[in-house]
């Protein structure tokens, strides 16, 4: 979405996603889906008119007062209308949020204009401020935003809401400094879209622009002068795991830094101070290491400790929203945003003689920056360990050391220390990210049936399962067999079999047993699919559902990974086997499929294997479109079925 009202300063926070994309979700969670029909009958001759929305801007406008001093002015109007009903929900309301101590905001204006033309004003008793403060005189310690918000009353369809506002930035995030980076939604229609800026001559500012027109007007006054427009007629369809309109879309970026390494600089300057080795710090990494002996294993103590006992507390504002609190502070706390997670691990391995610097990165689906310092873009702080070669995010409570979330890696960063210019984080490898099941089932004579699913994951797809799995009320796991049974077609009971969540192994392990009263057609003949009752068909349906979807437009997120599923059923000696699904062995330029079937007495061996062998995070649609053709392969044998008489 475009940039909301007073997100013009660098909030560091951490948005805690699971993976977007999920070409290797978990097979072992239970999710329904809704099945739209489709109407037949008459259908129209005419083309459908594009989508716009059930809301949008007939104008939008944003002005940028600067000053020399980098504190600056903006002042929003925008008026909205209600195309439909599903649009009033969204338009009866508005806010604007800012820091109550960098910042001040008013609402100049807001009311509802009816399509006949009456105007609404906004009553005194639909105004609403809320505060985070903290007691008596002291300032809170995670976050002092204040918000603002209206209520429009009377909104209908074909009614309009207007609403302007002024957000003053009285100190500066970085001192001296201005920046701003602002975007518009593809997701929005926009009649008419202007956004504006002056600034003193004497202040160098860089500017970027891109999918928008206009740019700079001239001087007057000793002030410089600049101005764009936009226009969006057609809403975007969204698509599955798309990288950020951040990448692709109108985007302008004006700002004093003349280059990354001075954005790495100025938060140096206010944050390496906070990182400052206390005795209660040197104590404490001294206890923590006491049996880690190599700088790799006191690395790897400190983060597990950090991870483990620090709990995430949102945006810290404090001084600057870029200025962690002091390590001691966060320790003595046990809680702290993504600074103060970098600040205390920084500072706990300093304690041992490892050197380390907090680094910026966008922890959401943007993975690239524009060719002038945009300060907005990085949204998180992780931590990077030179002497290791390594990357760390603590605030990731379930990723053992050496492995990056998924929205951490193969991103742009920026190391504030020592700045070596724009370096990359690594790309997830497809060797370390994946799952094994095995599933063994025993058909007795009446049906019924005994069997077991395992599961072994190990790198992104191991946090992810172990961080589902924690959340997961032991009362309610037989209950999460029986309904996993059911959702695959079988009546049973059943109890999960799991390894303990709480350590940072590199791998992780579960899965359940369980007992069918029902599992095939006796006496047949019949035909049975090759599944886990439990786990179904695995990862490996996964990726044949995901690469079916709709055809993309637009570079989306990926990643490498390997799925291994053997399945050992053993069947009544009764039962006689008339066809077996046929080997298979397909090839593709990063994809690779092999499925073996074999019969040993009345035991059916079955092996598939999926390799994806993706290198980056980032996909194309015409990789997309390779991958659908692939999967039509893999789905043809998954769907194959054992033929019994």
């Amino acid at each position: 979405m475009e940039n909301p009202p007073g997100s013009n300063g660098l909030e560091f926070g951490y948005l805690r996603l699971f993976l977007v994309r999920g070409a290797y979700l978990s097979i072992l969670l239970v999710a329904c889906a809704g099945i739209l029909q489709p109407l037949t009958g008459y259908a129209q001759a005419r083309k459908a008119q594009p989508f716009a929305g059930y809301t949008k801007y007939l104008r939008y406008s944003m002005h940028y007062e600067v000053n020399a001093d980098g504190t600056h002015s903006e002042t929003g109007e925008w008026a909205l209308r209600v195309l439909s009903e599903q649009g009033i929900s969204t338009a009866n309301h508005a806010s604007i949020s800012f820091s109550d101590r960098l910042q001040s905001a008013e609402i100049l204006s807001a009311y509802t204009l009816k399509k006949d033309g009456r105007r609404i004003a906004v009553p005194a008793a639909n105004y609403q401020e809320e505060s985070n403060k903290g007691k008596g005189e002291a300032s809170p310690m995670f976050s002092d935003i204040r918000t603002k918000a209206v209520a429009f009353p009377d909104v209908g369809v074909g009614d309009t809401v207007v609403m302007s506002y002024k957000l003053t930035q009285r100190v500066a995030t970085f001192p001296g400094n201005f920046s701003f980076t602002h975007s518009f939604s593809p997701y929005r229609v926009y009649d008419s879209a202007q956004v504006s800026m002056s600034a003193p001559a004497s202040l160098d500012l860089r500017v970027y622009q891109r999918g928008v027109q206009g740019g700079e007007t001239g001087s007057k006054n000793g002030r410089r002068n600049w101005l764009w427009s936009y226009r969006n007629q057609q809403v975007a369809v969204p698509e599955t795991s798309a990288v950020s309109s951040l990448d692709y879309g109108p985007l302008i970026v004006a700002t004093t830094f003349k280059e990354y390494g001075a954005v790495a600089a100025a938060y140096d300057a206010r944050a390496k101070p906070k990182a400052a080795v206390t005795d209660q710090i040197r104590n404490l990494a001294n206890e923590l290491t006491l049996n880690a002996h190599t700088p790799r294993d006191q690395a790897k103590a400190l983060y597990d400790w950090v991870a483990t006992n620090i709990q995430f507390a949102g945006n810290c504002v404090g001084v600057g929203s870029v200025v962690p609190h002091e390590a001691n502070l966060v320790l003595t706390n046990r809680m702290g945003d993504c600074k103060d997670h970098a600040t205390l691990l920084g500072s706990l391995l300093a304690a041992k003689g490892i050197a380390s610097t907090p680094v910026l990165i966008n922890s959401g689906s943007a993975y690239s920056l524009p060719p002038v310092p945009s300060v907005e873009l990085f949204n998180h702080v992780i931590t990077y360990i030179p002497a290791l070669n390594q990357y760390a995010d603590s605030t990731s409570r379930y990723m053992p050391f050496g492995t990056l979330p998924f929205q951490d890696s193969d991103k742009p960063v920026i190391q504030t220390s020592d700045f070596p210019g724009i370096r990359q984080t690594p790309p997830l490898d497809y060797r370390q990210n994946g799952s094994e099941m095995i599933s063994t089932m025993t058909i007795h004579s009446d049906a019924a049936a005994d069997g077991e699913t395992k599961v072994e994951t190990i790198g992104l797809m191991a946090a992810e399962t172990r961080a589902a799995w924690s959340y997961i009320q032991p009362n309610v796991e037989n209950q999460m067999v029986q309904q996993a049974l059911a959702g695959n077609g079988y009546t049973g009971t059943g109890t999960i079999v799991k390894a303990d969540p709480k350590p940072l192994t590199d791998r992780y392990d579960v899965g359940a047993k369980y007992h069918l009263s029902d599992s095939i057609n006796l006496p047949g003949p019949g035909a049975m699919l090759i599944r886990s009752p439990f786990g179904g068909q695995g990862s490996i349906a996964s990726f044949v559902d995901e690469a079916n979807e709709p055809d993309k437009t637009v570079d989306f997120q990926c990643y490498g990974a390997f799925s291994k599923e053997k399945f050992t059923i053993q069947l009544p000696q009764n039962l006689k086997v008339l066809a077996l699904p046929k080997n298979v062995e397909l090839n593709a330029k990063s994809l690779s499929y092999k499925a073996t079937y074999k019969q040993t007495g009345n035991s059916i061996i079955a092996v598939r294997e999926l390799v994806d062998r993706t290198p980056r995070n980032v996909c194309t649609p015409s990789a997309a479109a390779a991958a659908k053709t692939f999967a039509a392969g893999v789905e043809r044998d998954i769907r194959a079925q054992l033929i019994y008489q």
